[in-house]
């Protein structure tokens, strides 16, 4: 990564950047880096309901609802 690294006299940026007074007359050391800025990345999530349906079998839809007690009271 590159980046600027400069020793200056705080009254040549004082215009620049606002800067406390008491920094005015002292030497100050400047770090500029760019800005990393980050996305987000969402995974697209798969269904299953889509790969699933060619194994479903109609007929046996009205049975689901009772297929729990059905298979429990034997």
């Amino acid at each position: 990564m590159e980046f600027v690294r400069r020793v200056v006299n705080g009254s040549e940026i004082k215009g620049v950047i606002d800067i406390p007074n008491t920094l005015v007359d002292k030497k100050l050391e400047v770090l500029i880096f760019p800005v990393t800025e980050y996305t987000k990345k969402t995974k697209k999530r798969k269904s299953l309901s889509g790969f699933l349906s060619e194994y479903a079998k109609p007929e046996l839809i009205c049975k689901e609802e009772n297929a729990w007690y059905e298979e429990a009271k034997e």
